[in-house]
């Protein structure tokens, strides 16, 4: 039997589908190339944003976009409000599709392609989920704020715009559909450091993997000297995973590993650090050999930054991109810490232990918790389980990022359901056609239960 919220939002999943593939079908990807004053985050990012512009002036909304920065769509009035905050922007499609990633292809019931999971599938489901409740009068006497960022895979700048230089109000309460079911009640910190060195290999020209920062390094591609014994050495030792080619008289290896969330690495199989590993064993390279000691570690062992609790588990540690050309070395890694520690601590472990390596430190996305008695988590956690009758789900932590950490009073909520890979920033990427009707009625209830509260 389904419940109330289902078949109050069952009679918007057609058209939901239908603008998913219109969505996905926009490359969001954000993109400095085509950045100017009135693309702040590239032309394709600035088009999905216009997207769900005019799809939410077309349903009714009062929409403001924000210098193509974020968009706003609103509902009611008061001093207190839900806030709702999705993003519009998608990781690199990387390889390893077996499809255009920009174009939604479903089969048995699963919907694949580049942000159908992260985010445009929920981030519609959500919006559905409030149109329903508009249209059919089920909101109170408050505002509903649903906001949409274009680089919350990236720099947050949307976000960081609206609330701290617009100034915007601070939610009352709210949330993200980007993350996991039930929800997400604590996320690690999060920050990035660039390690850099010098040195001469005559016989390697250049070494380059990585698209993001946030994603394991699925491709790395290294063009070197002729050196058959070498193409033997690795082909013997990654098979497949490993192929060689001449080009312009050089060899050319392509090392193939898994690709993964950063957040967790270790699902992942690293091809930046399988070159790595094998040019500095079989060359002695004591440069190579000691950034594999100290980096390859997923949880951050090799530089001493290691941490556990039961709580939010353990620190992550991603390489994320790396280069050797011209005789220096760069590589980005990308950092989650739990809340055994504090940003400068672990920053000064992690400078510490990196020596001789350099290291330089951007900024640090904090670390987010609320208790798990809070309002805001034990009305979404009640919410999920009368909508699905999940008695036994949890609160959880979790390694992402996400808007939840630019707001007040925010936590990541869906859309992931458990047992369910997305294979999020990943080729592939897939979500269930069931899940969103069941999350659309989950965000519906939600909303209404928030509402209450206020």
């Amino acid at each position: 039997m389904k419940t109330e919220y289902e078949l109050l939002t069952a009679p918007y999943m057609d058209e939901l589908l239908d603008n998913l593939r219109k969505f996905v079908a926009i490359d969001s990807v954000r993109d400095p190339d085509t950045m100017d004053k009135d693309n702040p985050c590239g032309k394709g990012v600035t088009e999905a944003l216009k997207f769900f512009e005019e799809l939410a002036k077309k349903d009714g909304f009062d929409v403001t976009n924000y210098g193509n920065k974020i968009v706003e769509a609103n509902i009611g009035s008061g001093e207190k409000n839900i806030t709702i905050m999705a993003h519009a922007d998608v990781v690199p499609e990387g390889t390893g599709w077996d499809q255009d990633p920009f174009e939604v292809v479903e089969k048995d019931g699963v919907l694949t392609g580049r942000g159908v999971a992260d985010d445009k599938g929920p981030l519609l489901a959500c919006y559905y989920a409030l149109k329903a409740l508009k249209d059919n009068g089920k909101l109170g006497d408050y505002q509903v704020r649903f906001l949409v960022g274009g680089a919350e895979e990236t720099t947050s700048e949307g976000m960081m715009h609206y609330f701290y230089e617009l100034k915007k109000k601070q939610p009352t309460l709210g949330f993200s559909p980007d993350s996991s079911f039930p929800l997400i009640f604590a996320e690690k910190g999060i920050f990035g450091f660039l390690v850099t060195d010098s040195f001469k290999m005559d016989n390697v020209y250049s070494i380059k993997g990585g698209v993001a920062s946030n994603s394991v390094i699925e491709k790395c591609v290294v063009e070197m000297a002729k050196d058959e014994k070498f193409v033997s050495y690795v082909s013997e030792l990654y098979g497949k995973d490993v192929e060689a080619s001449e080009v312009d008289g050089k060899c050319v290896l392509t090392f193939t590993g898994v690709a993964a969330h950063g957040s967790i690495p270790w699902v992942g199989k690293n091809a930046a650090m399988m070159a790595i590993k094998a040019l500095g064993d079989y060359y002695d390279n004591p440069n190579l050999k000691l950034f594999a000691e100290k980096y390859s570690g997923t949880r951050g062992e090799g530089i001493k930054a290691n941490m556990h609790n039961d709580e939010m588990y353990d620190n992550s540690l991603n390489l994320g991109l790396f280069s050797y050309e011209n005789g220096e070395l760069k590589a980005t890694i990308n950092f989650r810490f739990i809340n055994s520690t504090t940003f400068e601590e672990i920053k000064a472990i992690i400078e510490e232990n990196s020596k001789p390596f350099k290291t330089t430190f951007g900024g640090c996305s904090p670390l987010l918790y609320f208790p798990k008695d809070s309002t805001l988590v034990s009305t979404l956690l009640k919410a999920y389980i009368d909508e699905t009758g999940d008695v036994d789900a949890v609160p959880l932590s979790t390694g992402g990022g996400t808007y939840a950490k630019e707001a007040e009073n925010v936590v990541a909520y869906g859309m992931e359901f458990d047992g369910w890979d997305s294979k999020m920033h990943s080729a592939g990427e897939q979500i269930k056609i069931e899940h969103i009707e069941k999350g659309m009625a989950i965000y519906a209830r939600a909303i209404v239960e928030l509402g209450k509260k206020l």
